[in-house]
């Protein structure tokens, strides 16, 4: 037998109930919810029966209240039990527009605050009636809607054994010259009429039922069906406490096409107790199993539209692992001097976790005050980053993660300011850090300065780190580090630095190189001959120091010095002595000069020496 859903029901058309255990048409006057001052619950199909069921009094106290009226209470209770116990429960409690109490006065309760009711009479405004004295309950019901308010309508014309009679509606009569004793009726004719509340005219009960119900092709409602029961449900087979998982499951089914969804529960006791996670059309959720549970397992149920649910359908129940997470990091150091451009090595310190699976660290970075982005992952407690030149601060955060990838909190570095400051640059043909190797005589060191910024550079030349000079520097000019005469002279053999360090003010550079001084003889002579206006005859001199027995140590003197070729006297047994030498030379084209020339180098047992002072006289 061929079906269709009551919704697809025209207006106007009828469909069969038992009442009774007889069939019954009804009339479809009207479907959804007919305005605002109606509750939810009023959409539905709206049914009104086709013929007069029965006369009843309105009231039998004689009584214009309808919600303590007798027909309310003979519809809801004796005449609801006379229908099928499977439409029983389809058909919809809802709540109706209504006039409260008795009397005359027309105030409406409606929407929530509206009468409960699962069968009811229609009201005047329904059915298309109005006048002063009939309260405006609700709205009209689309079968009626247009009618006459007041003239005879053959829409509202109902029957009693095949004859037109009257039939009760639920409002009240509200004229103040019959006081509270008089009820709205339906003409035999179709007009509206007033009657007293203990008369008893006819019934035309009406109701609601769900609009997904199915109409049969000789127009009886079949009741509403479950779904189905979803085929399957899915979760993990390694489930992890304290972390989420995907729950899945096939899709049911319904006959009358009003699946609205499913309901998932879960048991952490094997079944014991229940706890619902989901509710919702979907076929699949995520959930957290909770921390510290031994096992897991889930079921589904389908619900329709109705409220009609199918049974459950189990998981399986799995095991849970529970891992805690690591510690965070107890510190992290970002270096306070941050050079723009350049290199920056970044160190924690090592965390701990309870279950022994620490992993590693992930590392991010802050530029700016932004977002932070990860720079690093992996087991070290230090890396070195790139600064890039342009930013005004950085900052870093450290936080651990173990083997099942649950991570601690951050720990969380101090922002610090970053220097865009470009150091001045040294360049030289000789790289920082190399060794000269073995000098025995002076030497000088090309070198220039620059500075990408144009900053005013000043350089400070050192040996041993005792400066020698500080200039300021003529950018991308020639210098030299002079290591001669006297500088060279006073440094004692052995290892020695050289330094020349260029500053902006903010940042310093620094070229280092080393080099060993290593003499074995020296020779001391006046750098020009003292002239004498008269012949030089004589002469004495004293050397002062330490010369080791073994060296090869002379003394010379020389009373023509400004010649083109001196004659130079031994006197070294004299100063030995302590004696005074008589010059031989009488002769001097130039004039009579003095000049000595000590010289001394180291014997066969490589003992040094030194000559701290030469003094004497001539005559």
């Amino acid at each position: 037998m061929a079906s269709v859903a009551l919704s697809a029901k025209a207006v106007g058309s009828t469909v069969k109930l038992k009442v009774g255990g007889t069939a019954r048409n009804f009339i479809v006057v009207h479907k959804g919810k007919p305005s605002a001052a109606y509750d939810a619950s009023c959409d539905g199909v709206w049914l009104l029966m086709e013929d007069i069921y029965e006369n009843r009094q309105w009231h039998s106290s004689n009584v214009n209240d309808y919600a303590a009226s007798t027909i309310h209470a003979y519809l809801n209770n004796q005449f609801l039990a006379l229908f099928d116990a499977n439409i029983q429960a389809q058909i919809k409690q809802v709540k109706l527009p209504y006039r409260p109490g008795s009397g005359y006065g027309t105030n409406v309760n409606s929407g929530a605050n509206g009468l409960t009711a699962k069968i009811f009479l229609l009201s005047g405004t329904e059915v298309s009636m109005a006048h002063s004295y009939i309260p405006v309950l609700g709205a009209e019901l689309d079968y009626f809607k247009g009618l006459h308010d007041t003239n005879a309508e053959t829409k509202r014309v109902a029957k009693l054994n095949g004859s037109a009679s009257h039939w009760w509606l639920r409002c009240p009569w509200c004229s103040s010259s019959y006081g509270a004793t008089y009820a709205l009726r339906v003409n035999s004719g179709g007009s509206w009429n007033d009657g007293g509340c203990s008369s008893a005219y006819g019934i035309r009960p009406a109701l609601i039922l769900p609009s997904s119900l199915l109409v049969s092709d000789d127009g009886s409602v079949q009741t509403n069906t479950a779904p189905t029961t979803p085929a399957s449900i899915t979760i993990p087979t390694s489930v992890e406490g304290g972390k989420s998982i995907t729950v899945s499951w096939t899709a049911a089914t319904d006959k009358e096409n009003n699946l609205e969804g499913y309901v998932v529960e879960r048991s952490t006791d094997g079944g014991g107790t229940w706890t619902q996670v989901y509710q919702g059309s979907a076929t699949s959720t995520t959930n957290t199993v909770p921390a510290g549970s031994a096992t897991v397992m889930y079921r589904v149920k389908a619900y329709d539209s109705e409220g009609l649910y199918s049974t459950y359908r189990n998981s399986a129940q799995v095991s849970v692992f529970n891992n805690h997470a690591p510690a965070a990091p107890a510190s992290i150091q970002v270096p306070a001097e941050v050079l723009g451009g350049n290199p920056l090595t970044v160190t924690w310190s090592a965390a701990s976790d309870p279950d022994n699976n620490l992993t590693g660290y992930e590392l991010e970075r802050q530029v700016d005050g932004g977002d932070w982005a990860q720079v690093y992952k992996g087991a070290d407690t230090s890396y070195t980053d790139n600064i890039t030149r342009g930013w005004q601060s950085v900052n870093y955060r450290v936080r651990s993660y173990d083997a099942y990838n649950a991570t601690s909190g951050y720990t969380t570095g101090t922002a610090q300011p970053v220097n865009n400051n470009r150091a001045p640059a040294v360049s030289c043909d000789t790289a920082s850090g190399s060794d000269l190797g073995t000098k025995d005589a002076g030497f000088s060191i090309p070198y220039s300065v620059n500075d990408e910024d144009g900053d005013p550079v000043t350089v400070t030349e050192a040996i041993d780190g005792v400066t020698l000079r500080t200039f300021s520097a003529n950018l991308g000019g020639n210098n030299t580090f002079a290591v001669t005469g006297d500088t060279f002279f006073k440094l004692l053999n052995g290892a020695h630095t050289l330094t020349a360090s260029a500053t902006d003010g903010r940042t310093t550079t620094t070229h280092k190189l080393t080099f060993t001084k290593e003499v074995t003889e020296a020779t001391i002579t006046l750098a020009e001959p003292m002239a004498a206006d008269d012949k030089i005859t004589i002469c004495v001199l004293s050397v002062a120091g330490d010369i080791p027995a073994d060296a090869e140590y002379k003394v010379e003197v020389t009373n023509n010095g400004n010649d083109d070729a001196p004659v130079w006297e031994d006197c070294t047994m004299e100063v030995r002595n302590g004696g005074n030498h008589v010059f031989e030379n009488e002769t001097a084209a130039n004039g009579f000069a003095f000049n000595f020339r000590v010289s001394a180098k180291r014997g066969p047992s490589g003992q040094g020496g030194y000559i701290s002072s030469v003094q004497g006289g001539f005559q």
